[in-house]
């Protein structure tokens, strides 16, 4: 396994102390993470505001939901539950190994987060939990240790891995409502590839739906898809390449490199939300990365709440 230690480069830093170079690389990461963490509570405001003007069931159905609703498998990488936090919404976590003894049922959503290692007793314990109608979302490295050991000959890592950067993507399966915050982007949404990101290879073309794809990753590491989904019993399993929560975003065009207040106007939110967002220093890139994955997994834990209310 590759470590994903980053490299991150400040320019200016390879002439300085090595001392001076760590103290300032752990103060530029410091301000990078609040950013971010700034990006995703605004996103959070505007996830909800969209959802009402959508049908106030579904802020109903975030606002009751219980701490066994949603859980989160601890991974190595991928902070999935600081994304939950900054959307206020309960959930659970637990470390891989503990699922053996976990009671899981079929209204909950289990994410989990990329990791080194995990148990194959625990990622075939998933299987049956989504076969009895539970929903299992899992990003980038739980591509081969859970999805490969639990759903065998659906999807599989195609062992090129990718370096850490940027690419475009395009939604193409628009009738999965979990994918809406990607559909109206003024500005190319993209996506961060972790260094080391595990590329997605379709095995089932005929179960497996692409919900999102990246030419640009198809062209450099042999495989498109970017977020995808397939049946198994009675639930659904969704993976994604690389991570929910992003530490840091690239500015690909003049636009996204624009305040976050034009990127609010761009979805249409309310007079509030855009004055919140102009009293920020957050760029229309760093709120449009947090906004799709904030509307991602809101819309996801809705579609498995309705589903078992149905």
């Amino acid at each position: 396994m590759i470590s994903r230690k980053k490299s991150m480069f400040v320019p200016g830093l390879h002439v300085l102390p090595a001392v001076l170079t760590t103290l300032l690389l752990f103060l530029f990461t410091l301000k990078t993470h609040a950013q971010m963490e700034t990006a995703y509570k605004l996103a959070n405001e505007m996830v909800r505001e969209r959802l009402m003007k959508e049908g106030s069931d579904n802020i109903q159905i975030l606002d009751d939901l219980k701490k066994n609703d949603v859980i989160v498998v601890n991974g190595t990488y991928d902070h999935i539950a600081l994304v939950l936090q900054s959307l206020r919404i309960p959930f659970a976590a637990i470390e891989h190994n503990q699922l053996l003894e976990a009671k899981l049922e079929p209204h909950q959503t289990i994410f989990v987060n990329c990791a080194s290692s995990f148990s194959p007793e625990a990622a075939r314990k998933l299987a049956t939990f989504v076969s009895e109608g539970g929903q299992l979302i899992t990003t980038d490295w739980a591509l081969e240790n859970v999805i490969e050991v639990a759903f065998p000959n659906t999807i599989a890592y195609n062992n090129k891995p990718t370096a850490d950067e940027v690419v475009r993507i395009e939604a193409i399966d628009r009738q999965d409502s979990v994918i809406s915050g990607f559909l109206d982007e003024k500005a190319d949404p993209v996506w961060w590839l972790e260094g080391s990101s595990y590329p997605i290879e379709v095995l089932d073309k005929e179960n497996v739906k692409v919900l999102i794809r990246s030419q640009e990753l198809g062209e450099k590491y042999g495989a498109e898809p970017v977020v995808v989904r397939f049946a198994h019993g009675k639930g659904l399993v969704y993976h994604m390449i690389s991570h929910f929560y992003l530490q840091r975003t690239e500015t690909r065009d003049k636009k996204q490199a624009a305040p976050a207040a034009a990127y609010f106007k761009d979805k249409g939110a309310g007079a509030e939300n855009v004055a919140k967002a102009e009293a920020s220093d957050v760029t229309y890139g760093e709120i449009q990365s947090a906004n799709t994955s904030a509307d991602f997994v809101s819309r996801i834990i809705i579609k498995q709440k309705k589903k078992v209310k149905d």
